[in-house]
């Protein structure tokens, strides 16, 4: 008997579906499966090396849209091919892991077909590593050079340091040397260098141990005026104030910029908090955002130099390339604020209601050495623990960091995970009320080649001088700030 492949049948089993209510199985990218469709055949998955390439035959029907295909059952991201596609192929599935992969035949006004599978597993396979790894120390930086093998497929080489394989710096191409500036004093590190293949897949890597000695590190603290009476808001004063008063702390200006060694002065802190200041860059004050100035900070950034951005500096974070100008901070407040009987707090748990098992991830960042010496504590009854910053009384609400939901989850578990991954970061903090992923208030920024490292720091809560009366929770604004500093030298 000859199928019957109108579309008023389609709707008649869509509409039966919905009646139904238990047989009913919607696709979350918006298709309705319908049983009665014919469905791909001869699904096969043959290994070529690094490669999975998936190949099947289609139905005959004209109406044949094109295919889903749903990666190692991620059903909610499956990859959507258009027309009569009836090849793919899959780079970067790991070693020695069996995956899953279903296609789905898509047809005209939004309906597909139920899935066939098949398994694919790539074998083992010896990733060649460097050789003749070596490090030389020339004050805090590191040269280190070595010799690639002569295997085909190399497009990239990763420098680990003591195993922080998040934080790696990946060079592409076939690099033979890396500079790595800014590092840690007075500690014996080791160094891992890493040859990467078809982009997706590393060696186990060649390490060399080195030390770099101690040289009594300074912090600066970039002004905008004359002197610390003269700033403009009463928090960067506040801010600026408790700054000279601690150990090897100077203020730098503007001017001194190009000449700031990064070996001296590894860390470099720029607070700008002022009320009616307008978003973006570009509207920071002047004596910053000039062309000169921003040279400058980019060459000091790339040379090692560590940057703490805070307040409405973190939108320097565009033109010092640390993160894409797609991906500025769009969470902004420059209002007077108000008074309230809460207390500001920051949140360190990311993602708290998934902790218990879920899709998503939860994310506990209360082991950074930022909250070293920090007392968590629950003073609006969360049912949490989060880091008090400012009590009742008037506050100004100036955030300016990230809303992650604008750029989604990709490939990854949660709208947090995409934001690491893409900005080769680590949120360490978000809103206190917030349970979910949506917002990332602290940031630290990973070096890479074109910049040296970078903690973001845009939530509200970190007010320098509430402006109403003491603010009970001060000790924990300087002791976060000076953790942060620490950790950047």
């Amino acid at each position: 008997m000859k199928k019957i492949s109108s579309y008023s049948l389609y709707i008649l089993l869509a509409i039966l579906g919905c009646m139904l209510c238990a047989c009913s199985d919607f696709e979350p990218t918006g298709y309705t499966e319908v049983p009665t469709l014919e469905k791909a055949s001869d699904l096969k998955a043959d290994i070529n090396g690094y490669e999975v390439n998936l190949s099947w035959n289609l139905p005959a029907e004209n109406d044949v849209e094109g295919v889903l295909l749903i990666c190692n059952g991620n059903s909610s991201n499956p990859i959507r091919l258009d027309g009569r596609v009836t090849t793919y192929q899959i780079k970067g599935q790991p070693m020695e892991e069996e995956y899953l992969y279903t296609v789905k035949v898509l047809y005209q006004g939004g309906y597909v077909s139920e899935g066939v599978s098949v398994t694919a597993t790539i074998p083992h396979m010896e990733l060649a590593n460097v050789t003749e790894l070596k490090a030389e120390v020339n004050g805090r930086t590191v040269t280190l050079e070595w010799v690639l093998p002569s295997s085909k497929g190399i497009t990239a080489v990763k420098v680990i340091r003591d195993g922080e394989m998040d934080a790696a710096t990946v060079i592409a191409g076939q690099p033979t040397s890396c500079v790595l500036k800014g590092q840690p004093m007075d500690k014996e590190i080791t160094y891992t260098v890493a040859v990467v293949y078809d982009e997706y897949y590393a060696s186990k890597g060649t390490s060399v141990k080195a030390v770099i000695p101690f040289i009594t590190p300074k912090m600066g603290y970039l002004m905008t005026a004359t002197t610390i009476r003269e700033l403009p808001d009463d928090d960067e004063r506040a801010a600026a104030a408790w700054f000279v008063a601690q150990e090897n702390a100077e203020l730098i200006y503007p001017s001194q910029l190009a000449e700031l060694d990064a070996d001296i002065y590894p860390v470099l802190w720029i607070e700008i908090d002022r009320v009616g200041l307008a978003l973006g860059w570009e509207n920071l004050p002047s004596e910053i955002t000039n062309a000169e100035t921003m040279e400058a900070l980019r060459q000091y950034s790339a040379n090692g130099g560590s940057l703490y951005l805070a307040n409405m500096a973190t939108q320097l974070t565009v033109p010092l390339g640390i993160v894409p100008a797609d991906m500025a901070p769009t969470v902004y407040g420059n209002g007077d604020g108000g008074s309230g009987d809460d207390v500001w707090v920051i949140n360190p748990y990311l993602g708290w209601d998934f902790r218990n098992g879920s899709d998503q991830g939860f994310y506990d960042r209360t082991a950074h050495a930022i909250y070293k010496g920090l007392t968590l504590e629950d003073p609006n009854n969360y049912g949490y623990e989060n880091l008090p910053l400012i009590g009742p009384g008037q506050r100004e609400d100036h955030n300016c960091m990230w809303d992650c939901n604008i750029y989604g989850k990709g490939n990854y578990p949660d709208v947090i995970k995409n934001f690491e991954v893409t900005t080769n970061s680590l949120v360490l903090a978000t809103w206190g009320h917030v349970r979910d992923h949506c917002v990332a208030g602290l940031v630290e920024f990973y070096a890479n080649a074109e910049h040296g490292r970078c903690i973001a720091n845009g939530l509200a809560a970190y007010e320098w001088n509430q402006n109403s009366c003491v603010n009970p929770y001060q000790h924990n604004i300087e002791q976060l700030t000076k953790n942060i500093l620490d950790y950047l030298k």
